[in-house]
């Protein structure tokens, strides 16, 4: 598995703790009908990521034939689902816009987040340090 996979496989995991922990402090403080409209809009945020991710995996990876009618059909379902799920989300009455829109934003919160771990991680591959041998002085005389 190259960098990029193995970053959007932690991406998702990161999602999913941000959820959960959004999840613990809504149920901590008695509010379970934020807690499920975070829910809806974690999963729209995450249905909408998962979709770009295939979607461009398949139309732009070099060397792979784009299935052109496979993302056509993709589009054409998508967006009316999306718009029929947000008017039935919409008009019930315990709809919560804020946490709704908390929920989607979790989404990029929690890949901003990695993305900024991994820049602070990163060590330059050049400046490895290697440890002395034992019984040797830093100076590299032997003890």
């Amino acid at each position: 598995m190259n960098g990029e996979q193995e970053f959007i496989k932690k991406s998702y995991r990161s999602v999913a703790l941000a959820w959960f922990i959004a999840m613990s402090w809504c149920i901590a403080f008695r509010k379970p009908w934020i807690a499920l409209n975070i829910t809806f809009g974690t999963a729209l945020g995450m249905a909408l990521l998962v979709t770009y991710d295939r979607v461009i995996r398949a139309a732009f990876v070099p060397g792979k034939t784009r299935p052109k009618r496979a993302l056509l059909k993709l589009a054409l379902v998508k967006y009316p689902l999306i718009g029929i799920i947000l008017y039935w989300l919409v008009r019930w009455d315990r709809f919560h816009f804020l946490a709704f829109c908390g929920g989607i934003i979790l989404v990029h919160f929690a890949i901003v987040a990695k993305l900024a771990s991994r820049k602070l991680v990163r060590k330059p591959r050049s400046a490895e340090v290697s440890l002395p041998a034992a019984g040797s002085l830093p100076d590299g005389k032997e003890s």
